[in-house]
């Protein structure tokens, strides 16, 4: 399996890059994150990578980092999603955006070839996994920060499942905990004993 390419760019297309790893070039699909970095042919770039094997064919994908090679393997878990499909999603949003659509946060973004409900399918399919994610909360981006909370919020949520709570009963309690602390936030611990208060 190659998971890890380094080398220089020998030829770059849109969503595409050649890679030449000691003499090796390497064609490589990579994601919209890698293609607005500011490179060039001949620079020298580092890329996570996923390969897909089939009958006929082998293509390697390419990914700024494991978050978004971790987010690409959870895509083509949904039914309906191969890896070409997963690597139009990510060559035209970012990890964070995903991430956004997939908790519910965000939905106001629009994907070539994927349709409302292809998006939904991914929102509902991925929403309890996406949070197994390594997401480093110390990110300076907002939508990372928020995925921390989220995380908190949904643990709480499948520990009061597992105490017997219906799912819908859950959710309401710990909108009301979070109403009533004003957004401040709270660690898994306090947010199921503020629910169980409830």
């Amino acid at each position: 399996m190659i998971s890890f390419l380094k080398g220089k760019i020998l030829f770059k297309k849109n969503a595409e890059f050649i890679i030449d790893v000691n003499g090796v070039g390497y064609q490589v699909f990579i994601t919209k994150k890698i293609s607005e970095l500011n490179k060039s042919e001949g620079d020298e770039i580092s890329l996570f990578t996923y390969l897909d094997v089939k009958e006929n064919v082998l293509n390697l994908y390419g990914f700024y980092d494991e978050k978004e090679k971790e987010i690409y393997k959870l895509l083509i878990s949904v039914n309906g999603i191969g890896t070409k499909v997963a690597h139009n999603i990510l060559s035209n949003v970012y990890f964070e955006d995903l991430v956004g659509l997939i908790t519910g946060r965000s939905s106001n973004f629009k994907i070539p070839g994927i349709g409302p409900k292809k998006l939904e399918l991914i929102s509902m399919t991925l929403k309890d996994k996406i949070f197994k994610l390594n997401i480093d909360t110390r990110s300076d981006t907002e939508e990372i920060k928020l995925s921390g909370s989220d995380l908190i919020r949904n643990e709480a949520l499948n520990a009061l499942i597992n105490l017997g709570y219906q799912r819908s009963e859950a959710e309401k309690a710990i909108r009301e905990v979070l109403k009533l602390n004003n957004g401040s936030l709270l660690n898994t611990e306090e947010l199921i004993k503020k629910a169980l208060s409830l």
